[in-house]
């Protein structure tokens, strides 16, 4: 169900509010006093907020919910809680439906009820902090308490795949004092990047006779290639890999390992400063951009669930980057 307009415009990028629910019951139905994002003891905190009068929440919100909560059943990594977000028809949402909706889906986890002020068109608390857009809406908040996803769809195996990577990570031995990790990629999109030990500036027109029509949509327009699209992703023979724009080295094979995401993946770049970083709030989700440090490049993103040491994924577009030595 659709909330306001003007509210469909969910915080992203920034510290999570709290939740502002007042009524709350545990994972078993019983009545809980107090709770929020201080009791949600998991690295990263998932709320998936509902109306009973939602079709969208039954049909797929709560599968979806169900199966998340399924997959970290016994682990700490990530908590859950949903939430009862009225703001339409109160008394077909009120309390007692979501007690209902408890005891019906069966999910362990704490249910909350907001209601906010009672009345047509006022939202609930944690709808207005959130700015969410309706029902059914997922929230979800990283470990430095910064909302990364806020949406009314979430593909729940992708989300899965990607917490077990991350949780894996975390498990691992902690990488040397010159591999960079995500919190070093985080402080890089911040303070800003390391000066490039060169620069090229071309213009549009130059650089369109420089690529093909596709190289062109991709590193210069932040295009995104279709996955699976290209054989450099069974690559897995030794050498590097450079800027197709300026033939700068970005990558090592030896970096180089298959994520199954349909794009070339690495966990570091070549050296420090070959690779820029930057904050894309783009399409509704946080993620990092990487471009190259020496002609600002569109290369892909960088996500926090890569393996070991450095827990980094470099999902690069294949056509960005040209294989140059072996």
């Amino acid at each position: 169900m659709a909330h306001d307009a003007n509210l469909h415009a969910g915080i992203i990028g920034k510290p999570a509010p709290a939740l502002g629910v007042t009524q709350w019951l545990d994972a078993s139905g019983q009545p809980l006093a107090d709770y929020g994002l201080d009791q949600m003891r998991g690295a990263y905190k998932l709320v998936f907020c509902f109306q009973d009068a939602c079709p969208g929440c039954h049909l797929t919100g709560f599968p979806s919910l169900a199966r998340m909560v399924d997959a970290f059943r016994g682990s700490s990594f990530i908590s859950f809680a949903a939430v009862q977000t009225a703001f339409e028809d109160f008394e077909s949402n009120g309390y007692e439906r979501m007690v209902a909706a408890q005891r019906k889906y069966a999910v362990p986890i704490p249910f909350g009820h907001d209601a906010g002020e009672g009345r047509e068109g006022a939202g609930s608390v944690l709808m207005n902090r959130y700015r969410n857009g309706g029902t059914p809406w997922f929230i979800l908040i990283d470990p430095a308490g910064e909302v990364i996803y806020n949406h009314f769809h979430i593909d729940a195996d992708k989300l899965i795949a990607s917490m077990k990577r991350a949780e894996a990570a975390l498990r691992a031995p902690p990488p040397d004092a010159d591999t960079l990790t995500w919190q070093g990629v985080l402080e890089l999109t911040r303070k800003g990047n390391p000066p490039p030990p060169r620069r090229l500036e071309l213009s549009d027109a130059q650089w369109r006779q420089r690529l093909t029509p596709e190289q062109f949509r991709i590193m210069r327009q932040k295009g995104t290639e279709r996955a699976h699209s290209s054989a450099m992703c069974s690559l897995f023979e030794p050498g590097r890999y450079a800027c197709a724009c300026c033939g700068t080295e970005l990558f090592d094979a030896a970096t180089k390992f298959d994520s199954k995401s349909g794009w070339p993946s690495f966990t570091q770049a070549v050296v420090p400063g070959a690779v820029a970083y930057h904050a894309d709030h783009s399409h509704g989700m946080t993620r990092v951009e990487t471009t190259c440090n020496v002609c600002d490049a569109h290369l892909g993103h960088v996500f926090p669930d890569g393996p070991a040491p450095s827990g980094l994924r470099y999902c690069i577009n294949a056509v960005s980057l040209n294989k140059v030595s072996s």
